[in-house]
């Protein structure tokens, strides 16, 4: 098979799974009509961004797993940051259209993108360098999600207070082995 054909054959099978994707969401949506704040609820719009509540997010982020599994270390930790910011914009916009269990569910992939992050590494022999630029950008993203907080309500709120909790201790460790191999007068 030639090359344009196989290209051909890719993008026309994407096409037909984005076709089914619509229908079985259009069908279900009939057949167990369910209210706009649940987060299963999936929509098709023509946009410059894919939210979590597009038809075709499942597809982003398969694409965004692929992605991740075939990016090497350090590089990965960037890619996981970057995914980790777009979340946290995703919650953004989210609240932004007062849809807190949207913004809640976005938050959430943003944490856990920065963790895993965090935790690699940690868990990784890397640079000083490096460690120190991870910290830089995970307390970015502590200061931008304790700033979300209060636009949260309820047990909702309670959630998003336990996960900068779980960051604070990962952002310690973080810091803790950063001071032990650098010299006094570079930590403090």
């Amino acid at each position: 098979m030639k090359k344009p054909q196989v290209w051909l054959a890719i993008i026309s099978f994407l096409f037909g799974v984005l076709v089914i994707a619509i229908s079985i969401n259009s069908s279900v949506s009939a057949i167990y009509p369910t209210s706009e704040s649940q987060a299963s609820h999936r929509q098709f719009y023509l946009n410059n961004t894919i939210l979590p509540d597009h038809v075709a997010y499942p597809l982003l982020m398969i694409v965004d797993k692929a992605q991740l599994e075939m990016t090497p270390f350090p590089k990965r930790l960037w890619l996981q940051a970057e995914y980790g910011w777009r979340r946290l914009d995703y919650a953004h916009q989210f609240l932004d259209q007062d849809n807190s269990v949207f913004a809640l569910t976005a938050l959430t992939k943003s944490q856990k993108y920065f963790l895993n992050a965090t935790q690699e590494t940690l868990d990784t022999d890397t640079t000083n360098e490096v460690k120190l630029m991870m910290l830089k950008h995970f307390t970015a993203y502590l200061w931008e999600a304790e700033s979300l907080a209060d636009r949260f309500d309820g047990a909702d709120k309670a959630v998003v207070e336990h996960l900068i909790k779980e960051c604070d201790v990962l952002k310690l460790r973080l810091s803790q082995s950063l001071s032990s191999s650098l010299p006094y007068f570079c930590v403090h």
